[in-house]
């Protein structure tokens, strides 16, 4: 079993102060509101692409994926992120953050309760100077722990949700909210989804039309379109908006994860920095499902 020093640090991104940086880009995202709202009301769920992992979205809350890498923050809509915020201040604002645990690359259950133990629990009683609770619990059949750092009165400073899925994750905020519950407790392993097979049609589909973005094929990426993306945006509109994004176009495209369900999918792009001087930028590739194909239904990309 592995002691807490061969655990290597970096990692453990849920636990400390780590600023929020808000992409070129961002502002997409918020602008597809209405879309996001209407998947809301279809029972829409984040998937991460980053952590394998998806789950459902608290009401009158809204995803990120982009703010801080390989990590998923939660928050309230009317707490919009800003540029610098530590996540200890998210937390405070109703936030919930997710990410895989990096240590960790398997669901082997001694690494698993090794890593609780020695690691999610010493750190929360070390932060905060107090004792830790920790309760065993179960995620849609694997094993998981809850761990909550508790202050001297038995307030809870800390809520912690461990699952070892194949991917093991954890779900962080400031205490046991209903976001927190509504996270955790619909978390599911994408590799194990039932979900999986569309979702996977889906990320084929989006990748293409990352290749197709930086291949400028303006006439490829409208042929697999719905009417309404073609009545929206001309050929001509396209090859000019394309021109205006080429220097993002260029740069190596992540997909970290989107919103969710068997009609729509929201995509979340981050277009990488190649340079220490670039700053990543991000944009939003929205899919609609027409019979069993999935198909473009909106672009919105960072311009130069």
């Amino acid at each position: 079993m592995k002691k807490l020093n061969q655990f290597p640090l970096p990692t453990r991104l849920l636990l400390v102060a780590i600023a929020v940086v808000i992409l070129a880009g961002i502002g997409y995202a918020i602008r597809q509101k209405m879309a996001v709202t209407k998947l809301a009301e279809l029972d829409a769920k984040y998937v991460s692409f980053d952590g394998d992992y998806l789950f459902s979205i608290p009401a009158k809350y809204t995803v990120n994926g982009t703010a801080i890498p390989k990590v998923t923050i939660v928050y309230p809509e009317g707490s919009p992120l800003q540029k610098g915020q530590s996540v200890d201040e998210l937390y405070l604002n109703g936030t919930v953050a997710v990410q895989a645990i990096g240590e960790l690359k398997s669901d082997n259950p001694e690494a698993f309760t090794a890593y609780v133990k020695d690691v999610l629990a010493a750190d929360l009683r070390k932060m905060f100077n107090s004792p830790s609770d920790l309760r065993p619990a179960k995620q849609k059949d694997a094993d998981a722990n809850e761990i909550y750092a508790l202050g001297p009165d038995g307030k809870r400073l800390r809520a912690l949700f461990a699952i070892n899925f194949t991917q093991p994750i954890l779900v962080a905020a400031q205490d046991r909210s209903e976001a927190f519950k509504t996270v955790g407790f619909t978390m599911e392993d994408l590799k194990k989804s039932s979900f999986k097979p569309d979702i996977d049609q889906a990320a084929e589909v989006i990748k293409e039309i990352a290749q197709k973005l930086q291949q400028q094929k303006s006439g490829e990426l409208r042929t697999n379109s719905t009417a309404k993306f073609r009545k929206k945006i001309t050929e001509g509109q396209l090859v000019d908006n394309l021109k205006k994004s080429a220097q993002h176009l260029q740069r190596p495209i992540s997909i970290v994860g989107g919103l969710y369900n068997d009609k729509f999918f929201i995509a979340q792009l981050v277009f990488e920095s190649k340079t220490k001087d670039e700053q990543p930028t991000a944009g939003v590739v929205s899919l609609q499902k027409k019979g069993k194909v999935w198909q473009l239904d909106d672009l919105q990309l960072p311009r130069d």
